[in-house]
Parts: structure tokens; sequence; C-alpha cells
């Protein structure tokens, strides 16, 4: 038998072809125009390192554009080492990802973390999946963040050990894909003719492996089928500490959006297991997110009332006004100060026009301000918030939320066991009357919430609202809100 007769020493041979035109730069990417890499910026350690190595490994026919997903982002020095990358600044209100995606000129565009860490032809390998089939895509390779089969733990020393490991990988794999039901890692590619389709990433389900995944799903509602690479690896570095913030309401939002039984299917976002429809074709098409900056309504005023049940002074309480202020991601809030200043003649604290401070003299006096400060500022929602707390960056937006979109008349947040309290002794008719705890509240402006008071160990204060108003839950474990029947004045969000 020759060894042209024999199919896969053929292929072998054209193989081998291939790897030497490319190893001499003699084969350029497989798309005329280049490719968009849209990268998230988020770690600042890490992405100057990102950056360099796709300069390096992604050939001559790419566009960069970098986007800070957090107002701490040092984006200028970044922007000063790497002029040819488009950055757009992180804006509160904006979703600087979709705006990035709208620049995209180009027949192809990647989406990618700054913990991706890349090695020499890794796009090139990527595009032919959607050469092979036009009907594929959306393509990603495997990594350590990819969901399901694509998830691939692996441990490098050095740059020169991941290019071995990539290299031995596409020469054993010969360029081989297979088709899978979703996608979610740190690295996704996509026609730009589908993007146009689809629409952008959903920010409301929060976590970027959420985003990835409906976006994946809604692109499977118009045909379209999504492969994951055999040959191509990339590294995906992970922080030191979990990041969980907006998990339970991302996984939430992203069951409800899809018709998902939360009780009858496992799901596990950080050991890479997401739960998808039986068949999406069947399915109602899901809105499409408009590319560009976001069209977004204007952000309802949010008086936050900051209150400490110590004495502070001027020093310690701009400290504190400044840590949350710093933590929230919300974009209009009027700040509101009640201090005790019993130790001090004037409460000296620099505020912006619309923010206020509060001075009162003793616990009787601050806490008939806390009860009757809504009535003094005029915005649609008021939020209490202890100056000794901290807060996830998005908890003020989804408490505002849960107020103006729900039926409560008051909002508690749960944070993990069943926080409210049976009260009776405060002068409140009745069994329906309960203790709350103040710095968990939100509530619409116009109504007095209750008396505030002091409550048991470790004192605390509490919020015990009138039987009149209805009280909403929202966070915590999904059986405590799950329990809140629409009675005795109680709503379940």
């Amino acid at each position: 038998m020759s060894y042209e007769s024999d199919y896969s020493a053929s292929i072998e041979r054209l193989a081998g072809r291939y790897r030497y035109l490319e190893q001499e730069g003699l084969l350029p990417l497989p798309v005329k125009d280049g490719v968009t890499l849209v990268v998230l910026l988020r770690h600042a350690g890490w992405a100057a390192e990102c950056l360099n190595l796709l300069h390096q490994h992604s050939g001559a026919s790419v566009t960069l554009i970098g986007v800070a997903m957090n107002r701490d982002f040092p984006l200028p020095p970044l922007a000063e080492a790497f002029p040819g990358v488009t950055c757009i600044p992180y804006e509160s209100g904006n979703d600087g990802v979709n705006e990035a995606l709208a620049y995209a000129g180009t027949s192809y565009v990647a989406l990618i973390e700054d913990t991706v860490m890349v090695s020499p032809g890794w796009i090139g390998h990527l595009l032919w999946p959607s050469i092979d089939v036009p009907v594929v895509q959306v393509i990603a390779p495997r990594s350590s963040t990819e969901l399901g089969e694509g998830r691939e733990q692996l441990h490098f020393g050095t740059d020169l050990e991941l290019s071995a490991y990539v290299s031995h990988s596409l020469g054993r794999q010969q360029g081989g894909w297979h088709e899978v039901e979703v996608l979610g890692g740190s690295c996704l590619i996509f026609t730009r003719e589908l993007l146009l389709r689809v629409g952008g990433f959903d920010p409301g389900l929060v976590r970027r492996q959420l985003m990835v995944a409906d976006w994946c799903l809604r692109a499977r509602q118009l045909g379209i089928r999504l492969a994951l690479s055999d040959a191509v690896y990339v590294h995906s570095l992970h922080p030191l500490e979990a990041d969980h913030e907006g998990k339970q309401e991302g996984e939430q939002a992203y069951l409800a959006k899809w018709g998902l039984d939360a009780s009858a299917v496992k799901m596990d976002t950080d050991a890479g297991i997401l739960p998808v429809p039986a068949d999406v074709s069947i399915l109602l098409p899901r809105p499409g997110i408009p590319l560009g900056r976001s069209a977004v309504a204007p952000v309802p005023l949010v008086t936050a009332v900051v209150f400490s049940d110590e004495i502070l002074t001027s020093g310690q309480s701009l400290r504190s006004l400044q840590r949350l202020q710093e933590q929230q991601s919300y974009g209009n809030i009027r700040w509101v100060w009640v201090r005790d200043i019993r130790s001090e003649a004037l409460p000296e604290i620099a505020v912006r026009e619309q923010d206020a401070v509060i001075a009162v003299q003793g616990e009787k006096s601050w806490l008939h301000a806390l009860e009757n400060v809504s009535a003094l500022y005029g915005s649609e929602i008021v939020v209490y918030l202890s100056a000794s707390a901290d807060y996830d960056t998005h908890y003020v937006e989804r408490i505002a939320g849960a107020v103006r979109h729900g039926s409560a008349d008051l909002v508690v947040s749960r944070t993990g066991s069943a926080m409210e309290e049976t009260a009776t002794d405060h002068g409140w008719p009745g069994p329906t009357a309960k203790k709350l705890p103040l710095e968990r509240i939100a509530h619409r402006s116009g109504i007095v919430p209750g008396r505030i008071t002091r409550g048991e160990p470790p004192y605390s204060l509490l919020l015990a609202p009138g039987p009149s108003l209805a009280i909403g839950y929202t966070g915590g474990p999904p059986e405590l809100n799950a329990s809140n029947m629409q009675a005795g004045g109680e709503v379940c969000l």
C-alpha cells in the first residue's frame, strides 16, 4: 500500500506541512480582516502580562480593546504601556463590555478575561471549526474555567512549559473539535455576524460565566452550533481568594430566565456545572441586549442613611463614610450621616452638596432622626447602612431594585439564617410585630418605617415595623424566602 493511499498518513502529512508553513510565518489567520480581542480588565497584577502575550502570540491582524471592569482598576498606566490598545474606562451605569463589542469591525470577535495566558498559534487554530462547518459560529478552547468536559486543570511553571504542552496537544489532536450544549469559560470567540443577531451579554446575570452561557443559549436558539476545541488550551490564572460576589443572585436570575427548576437541577458554577434547557429550540426567544453604550433609564435617587451605635470622632466618621461610598457601584446615592456628637461641638465632615450630616445629641434624638429622615429628603428609596458593617459592591443596587420592582413596602436583605423575630415588647399590637436588623433594611420613601429601638445582644439596632406594612425578603438561602407566603402582611420577592 502506497503512503498516498493511506488516508490517515495523508492527513498527517498535510498537518505536518501546515505546521511548517505556520512556523515559518507563511500562513496568515484564516480570515481576511483579522480578529477583535475584547479583554475584560479586573486584575491589575495580571492584565499587563495577558496583553503582552496576546500581542506576542495573536499575529498582526488583531485589534485589542481593554475594558476596565471596576472603578479601582489602574487604567492609565496600562494604556501608556500598550498604546495600541483601545481602553474603555469604568463608568457606573454603563456596561463597558457591550460598548466594546459594538466597536468590533472584524469578522471574528473574542471575549477574554485578563487572567488568560495564551501561546503561539492559539487564535488561528480556534477559527478552523467555523471554517470547517459554517453553522459553527461560537468556539472556545479548553481551560480550567470552561464548563463540563472542556474543564482542564493544569499547572505550568513558565510560558515555555505552557507552549510546549500546547504544541504537543495541537500535534496530537490534529485540530480536532466537537459540538457542545453550552460554553462558559474565560475565553470565547464568535463571528461578528452572530453578535449582531444575538445582541450583547446580559449584565443582569452578574457573573461572567452565567453571561457567557446565557449568550450561547441565545445563539443556539438561532440554530447556531457551539464548538469546543480539542486541540487548543489556554491557561487561566485563578485569584487566591474566591469571588462569590453576586453568585446567588446571578444563579437565581439564570434559572428563572431559562425556566429551570432550582430544586430539580444541579448547579455549581465554581465546579463548572451549569444546567441547560433540554431543548432551547422550543423555548420562546429571549430578548436581545443592545450593543453600544447602555441606554440606561435615569437611575432613581436612593437616600443611604448611615448610622453608628458608637460615638465616632470626625476622623472616624469620615473614614467610615468614605469606605461605604467606595464599596457601592450604584450611581445615584444621596448619603445622609446621622451622628451622635456628644463628644464634639460640630460635625466637621466635608460632604457633597446633595449629601448631609445630621448632628444629634443623645440616643433618644438620634433614634428619632433615623425614624424621620425619609420625610426630610425626597427620594424614591431609603436604605439604612451601618457604619461598622461591610457590604458587597452591588448591595444598594440589589436591595433598592427589590423595593422598586417588588410589591413590598419594606425589604429585608437576608445573609444567612432567618433574621427576624416576633416582637411584642416594644408596644406593637399583636404577634405580627417583628424585630428586623436596621442595617439590612430598605423601604419606599414617604412612609414611616416603624420604631427604631435597641435590641438584645449583640446590641444591634432593630427596626420594628407596624403590622400595616408589607414586608419582603431577598437574599439568603432560597428556602427561607420560599417560606414567606402572601399572608400576614408579608410578600416573597
